[in-house]
């Protein structure tokens, strides 16, 4: 593929290139810390497009969402409710609240894919997966997530403790279990889900800021893929994921591991509403806290294997490239205006205790 030695932000056909920037005359630049106008331009460009990639996903999602609800409702559907007052979540509201974000995540790849001229094959690559990164990689999978549920369970100690709960009363839901629901709850939020939200994510958002900072885009695009879950209890699990599935992004140049991953975890969260349907509640939450224990000691010990053996190494991250990534962004608008978006969806959440949400 041809460079474009017109822009600074490298064009090249690994999915996940170190910076390497061209002069605007041709040949690549010296490695100073300043930033050239041009390069720095062409950075706030990178910026933009990411930035206002996420903002169109969010706001689309909600808008497209909404009208979905409002068809619904003039061509006769009713929401309905438990003796608790809480939303039953039946197959027609799971589908109006999924589809939405699955599409224009599905939608924003492959509009950015088809400008960036990249072969799909390219976000799909195996040579650098063997099966020491996908038996280290799930081990750390299960080790993020049980970690994250612990942190989202003091969390939620901690803002009740402050007087408030992270979600309002009005934002809980009930499963209305049956056999079609189970598997309409499959294939949404254990294969379609994982697999669009993978491709925008790692494979445009990861992506793109690469160009910059490999380092950086790992935890830049995992906090975006957490605040975008749009409240404070799942974005730190969005968050902590989103971490192991951006480095192994990065690691193997590939979103193969990164949508196994995210599948198997939702594919858990399903298996216990599954085992609901077929038992209790009881007996899925002691399902659930046993997984959890099993997930946190393989992760634990895939860590010490990890550490003894070196195995965790993170992309460099220099002056040059800290000089190119937060005091650059923190210039665009659209920065500011999405992470406003976030914060306020996140915000809005915010609600009373009360005796339901304590229980």
């Amino acid at each position: 593929m041809e460079e474009n030695r017109n822009n600074p932000v490298e064009q090249s056909t690994a999915p996940y290139p170190a910076y390497q920037p061209y002069t605007q005359g041709g040949g690549y630049m010296r490695r100073t810390a300043s930033v050239p106008e041009n390069e720095r331009r062409a950075l706030k460009q990178n910026y933009r497009t990411v930035f206002t990639e996420a903002l169109i996903h969010t706001i689309g999602s909600l808008v497209l969402a909404n009208i979905i609800f409002v068809m619904m409702m003039l061509f006769g559907y009713e929401f309905r409710v438990n003796d608790e007052n809480t939303q039953i979540m039946d197959i027609p509201y799971a589908i109006a609240g999924a589809v939405p974000s699955i599409a224009f995540c599905l939608g924003i790849f492959i509009f950015d894919k088809s400008s960036s001229k990249k072969k799909l094959s390219e976000y799909f690559r195996t040579d650098d997966i063997t099966m020491g990164r996908v038996f280290a990689f799930f081990g750390m999978v299960m080790l993020f997530y049980s970690v994250s549920v612990i942190l989202q369970q003091i969390v939620i100690s901690g803002c009740f403790a402050a007087g408030f709960s992270p979600i309002k009363e009005e934002y809980l839901s009930e499963e209305d279990l049956s056999v079609p629901y189970l598997v309409c709850d499959i294939i949404l939020t254990a294969i379609l889900a994982p697999i669009c939200e993978e491709l925008l994510f790692r494979g445009v958002i990861l992506r793109r800021l690469s160009s910059v900072s490999q380092r950086f885009a790992i935890f830049a695009s995992a906090l975006i893929f957490g605040m975008m879950h749009g409240n404070l209890v799942q974005m730190i699990l969005g968050f902590c994921v989103g971490l192991v599935f951006g480095y192994a992004a990065v690691k193997t140049g590939s979103l193969l591991l990164p949508i196994a991953g995210h599948i198997f975890i939702n594919t858990f969260a399903v298996s216990c509403s599954i085992l609901t349907f077929l038992t209790d509640d009881e007996t899925s939450n002691t399902y659930w806290l046993c997984v959890l224990g099993v997930f946190f000691v393989i992760g634990t010990v895939t860590l010490a294997i990890l550490l003894a053996r070196r195995g965790i190494e993170l992309p460099r991250s220099t002056e040059y490239h800290r000089k190119r990534t937060l005091p650059v962004m923190i210039t665009c608008v659209s920065f500011w205006v999405t992470l406003a978006v976030y914060i306020i969806d996140i915000v809005s959440k915010f609600g009373p205790v009360t005796e339901k949400l304590m229980e």
